[in-house]
């Protein structure tokens, strides 16, 4: 007997052909929010990162900030905004006793913020790869309840006669799987990014508190 996909999905009962119509939107918005998620942390990274170098290489801070004041607002990645922020900041409360403390705790506002916006979503992710995978068994689980139902109709119990419903259940689960899989790692993945970005922008922003300071 052939295998075909596209047949078994158009015999399968209406419960189950809906919970594959279910796996394939949660498939399709994974992948969706992957390729937005990996851009969106890309960027934010190599540009920290680029800041960073030429903040380590012994570029002077002025420069750096009049480089960065050209630029929208809108348009700073998290060590550009920490770095300008933490300037103006440190710059526009010479002499006050809480002027370190101050920048500190503004700094703070500024990554939770920072982590929210790159965090957006991530949570689906985790939703898609948990969830994905019991919605296939519960396809599975209907299958096979389907399949067994047929038989009490059937007179002479065959493979043929038990093998499509058994089919169309594996389908469900192997659907749920292919659905979970990418989000698991692509979650865990760009959870570790975010997590490094925003540990080594506090860690930037440390420094540039001291550099700052002693002018």
């Amino acid at each position: 007997m052939d295998f075909d996909a596209l047949e078994l999905l158009s015999q399968a009962s209406l419960p189950v052909q809906i919970i594959l119509g279910i796996l394939v939107i949660a498939s399709i918005t994974s992948w969706v929010l992957i390729f937005e998620k990996y851009f969106t942390l890309s960027r934010s990274t190599d540009v920290s990162h680029e800041l960073e170098d030429r903040f380590w290489e012994g570029e002077k801070i002025e420069s750096l900030y009049m480089s960065l004041r050209e630029k929208d607002i809108n348009d700073l990645e998290t060590s550009e905004l920490i770095f300008v922020s933490t300037y103006d900041s440190l710059n526009s409360k010479k002499g006050a006793s809480n002027n370190i403390d101050s920048t500190e705790r503004l700094i703070r506002v500024i990554v939770s913020r920072e982590e929210e916006r790159l965090s957006k979503n991530l949570s689906l992710l985790a939703t898609i790869s948990s969830s994905a995978p019991y919605i296939g068994l519960l396809g599975t689980v209907i299958g096979i309840i389907n399949a067994f139902q047929g038989l009490s109709t059937t007179a002479q119990l065959t493979l043929s006669s038990v093998a499509p419903g058994i089919s169309e259940a594996l389908v469900a689960t192997a659907v749920g799987l292919l659905a979970a899989i990418p989000a698991l790692i692509a979650y865990n993945q760009f959870s570790k990014k975010l997590d490094n970005l925003i540990n080594g922008s506090l860690a930037f922003a440390e420094q540039l508190i001291i550099q700052i300071s002693k002018k």
